[in-house]
């Protein structure tokens, strides 16, 4: 049902007034892709003083998926030109139109800001179109720090039945790369990119839902050999959308307690110490 809400939207949760390629809320002309960020679209100072973060979002959404996590890292400090969100051109994208999309507004972010790296919080599909990304470009200079939430980077066996079934177009365009007998295959893309999980110098990190139905009878799909791998009470959007995905997102990000002073200083918010909730 949430899928077909969001696809009646053009891939977009809560009907957002901007096209998925506008570029009014980037201080740069994007061609293919939209999204938001920078200090202007946030309201704060410009500048940056630690790593910037890039949201990515799933299947059928877009970047205001990520408006209460930019509210919640704000309110500890982080300027706007630390905040982004990248909306794919297509509300399901393919691997490679994500990685190329990707490569272009990390790119930008980076020219931007400054920064030489970025640390990348991807949820559902764009955990594997970040780490594809990763993998094909060979970015892995460009990230410090990989936070996966609800990935399905060892394939479902949802999609494994939705391919036997011949869903593979449309919306469902993704199932054959996400699919759970991917390693039965010679060559599949997602077994090249299984072949060493958490490569790079690259922090990883995941969380999976312990109530996410895409995950039924591949609990563990969403774990990275080598990486901190969290398991919270939470279905699909609340291993992104929950206060305890949000806490944890922010002290991988920022090496920082959500809650403690030195994370709270500078905070515009009156009352900054209420953590803002999904």
């Amino acid at each position: 049902m949430e899928l077909r809400r969001c696809r009646r939207r053009d891939g977009c949760r809560r009907d957002c007034a901007h096209d998925r390629t506008s570029d009014a809320r980037l201080p740069w002309v994007t061609e293919g892709y939209g999204g938001w960020g920078g200090h202007e679209h946030h309201g704060t100072d410009p500048g940056t003083e630690r790593t910037p973060v890039v949201f990515v979002h799933g299947n059928q959404r877009d970047a205001c998926d990520w408006d209460v996590h930019a509210e919640f890292f704000r309110n500890r400090s982080y300027g706007g030109d630390e905040l982004w969100a990248i909306t794919f051109g297509s509300g399901s994208p393919s691997h490679d139109e994500m990685a190329d999309q990707l490569d272009a507004f990390v790119s930008q972010v980076r020219e931007h800001t400054g920064a030489s790296s970025v640390a990348v919080v991807s949820h559902s599909l764009g955990v594997t179109g970040t780490r594809y990304w990763l993998h094909r470009d060979d970015r892995y200079d460009w990230v410090d720090t990989f936070v996966g939430l609800a990935g399905a980077n060892h394939g479902t066996v949802l999609n494994s039945m939705a391919v036997r079934a011949g869903l593979t177009s449309g919306t469902y365009k993704i199932t054959n790369f996400l699919r759970k007998d991917y390693h039965r295959l010679d060559d599949h893309p997602l077994a090249d990119l299984n072949a060493e999980e958490t490569p790079g110098d690259v922090d990883y990190y995941t969380v999976r839902g312990t109530e996410d139905p895409l995950f039924w009878n591949c609990l563990d799909s969403p774990a990275l050999d080598g990486a901190e791998n969290v398991a919270i009470t939470a279905d699909h959007d609340g291993a992104r959308a929950s206060l305890p995905a949000i806490e944890r997102v922010f002290e991988w990000c920022s090496g920082q307690k959500p809650y403690n002073f030195r994370a709270l200083l500078g905070s515009e918010s009156g009352d900054g110490d209420e953590p803002a909730r999904p």
